[in-house]
């Protein structure tokens, strides 16, 4: 309680007194304001500084992501690997439905050995030997009235450079995109491949919507190889096999 222009009553607690001065010709609002004027003060440098710190760490988090960027001249750091290539889209992409289409993997991420991008649509595998690819594939949320769930398919192909419309080997993953999320395909797939400079990776999509919108960037996509053997032996292709009955 104050008494702005009035004299206190017998034994209440003064702040005038704390401060040395007199306060019987101030306002209420000045009062309150010299009381916690010094608070807020360091209130407003304690929030300003933890802005500071946010910020700082942001910035240190965006780097973490990209950092690989800078290193694509750096085939000393894959001393003692077979072979590696990594890559991203470089774009989003709408992409129209109803039909295979191929995701253009363009941009590289960190060096490469053995093997190369190649034609803006995947990496090229420059030996032969056992090889693994992996992909990342991240689907928007669809919107509006005329869009729900619709099925996709993600194909990871490996295909002759000799006759890039054929299919040496590849490997699916289904899922249902629409409305309830982001959705994100993520699989790998193993293969051996007989001779050098012969064959190139690709990712295509095929999905039962109008269209679907496809994140690019180093976070939401990726497309990546890496060579683990060079010995060629029991290449065999089996893309179908027969039914086995009833377990």
């Amino acid at each position: 309680m104050t008494t702005p222009g009035q004299s206190a009553p017998d034994g209440a607690w003064q702040y005038g007194d704390r401060l040395g001065q007199d306060l019987s010709g101030m306002t209420e609002s000045q009062i309150i304001e010299l009381m916690t004027g010094s608070t807020r003060g360091s209130a407003n440098t304690a929030v300003g500084g933890w802005n500071g710190v946010v910020a700082d760490v942001s910035d240190i988090a965006e780097q973490v992501e990209d950092i690989q960027l800078e290193l694509t001249e750096r085939v000393d750091l894959l001393d003692g690997v077979r072979g590696y290539c990594n890559s991203y889209l470089g774009l989003n992409w709408t992409v129209g439905g109803n039909a295979d289409k191929q995701l253009p993997f363009d941009s590289q991420i960190g060096p490469a050995k053995g093997a190369e991008l190649y034609g803006g649509v995947g990496i090229k595998l420059l030996e032969k030997g056992l090889w693994r690819a992996d992909v990342h594939v991240s689907f928007q949320v669809q919107s509006g009235w005329f869009t729900g769930a619709a099925l996709a398919s993600v194909y990871l192909s490996v295909r002759p450079v000799a006759d890039p419309t054929s299919i040496y080997t590849r490997r699916q993953f289904s899922l249902v995109v629409g409305r309830a999320g982001d959705e994100t395909a993520s699989f790998s797939q193993t293969f051996v491949i007989p001779d050098d400079d012969a064959y190139f990776v690709t990712v295509e999509l095929n999905h039962k919507n109008t269209w679907q919108t496809v994140f690019g960037g180093t976070v939401r996509s990726g497309l990546s190889v890496n060579k683990w053997d060079f010995r060629v032996e029991n290449n065999v292709i089996a893309p179908t096999v027969p039914d086995g009955g009833t377990l």
